[in-house]
């Protein structure tokens, strides 16, 4: 009965022992192929650099399986499809196609990535017939990260571009965005986001700043007529 007990208990041992290998053989297989695209790139440089990565990422997330922070960086290598720096060619439909079910499998299995749903947001702003859903996405973005710094930027331009300023919540998260730029001496960011803004986005922009930084507001119409006068 005593020998019986130990057998049972080695092969228990060697069962889990062989467990932890396999698993440590996946975690490093996932890690040795990761692209290094660790965060939503926010520039055209950034994305052109992303861009060549898309196979390395795409292994990595497969590798991964289960790990949704593998797909968000895949999908991110599909940036350039939301900054512009791609060229609209036969194959945009194939990457978004692959940036579509990367960003479906990073936000199943890892929903609190801001990035992944900025992505997402952008994307069906920019291509209405993937049929994302734009203001639940920028929702997201803030509610799961506040305070990216990085992201506040683009966030605010995306926001700006979209009619989302209508919805309460948005109008709250902007303004945050809006005092926390002017705090960081953020300016030019703000005045990227005005420039591309609707009228009424650029109305609750100047509200939004007007009783905390009343030169920025003048600084903003002042570029703004210069963007409008003749060469």
């Amino acid at each position: 009965m005593q020998a019986s007990t130990h057998a049972k208990f080695r092969i228990t041992i060697l069962f889990f022992t062989a467990l932890l290998g396999l698993q440590s053989i996946w975690l490093t297989l996932a890690e040795l192929s990761r692209a290094g695209v660790d965060r939503l790139p926010t520039d055209l440089s950034a994305a052109a650099a992303a861009a060549g990565r898309h196979d390395r990422a795409a292994r990595a997330a497969e590798i991964g399986a289960i790990r949704g922070e593998l797909w968000a960086q895949s999908a991110f290598t599909y940036a350039d499809l939301l900054l512009g720096g791609h060229e609209e060619t036969s194959d945009v439909e194939q990457k978004l196609t692959r940036a579509r079910v990367s960003l479906e499998r990073a936000l199943k299995d890892a929903p609190a990535q801001s990035g992944a749903w900025l992505l997402r947001a952008g994307l069906g702003q920019r291509y209405p017939y993937l049929g994302f859903d734009t203001i639940e996405s920028l929702k997201m973005s803030y509610y799961t990260g506040p305070s990216e710094q990085d992201l506040i930027p683009l966030r605010l331009r995306l926001t700006a571009l979209s009619n989302a300023i209508g919805d309460v919540e948005i109008r709250e998260f902007v303004g945050r965005d809006l005092r926390l730029l002017v705090v960081r001496k953020q300016q030019s960011a703000i005045a990227d986001a005005y420039n591309a803004a609707s009228p009424p986005v650029k109305r609750f922009i100047e509200q939004t700043l007007g009783d905390i930084d009343r030169p920025t507001v003048e600084s903003l119409r002042r570029g703004a007529q210069k963007q409008h006068l003749p060469d």
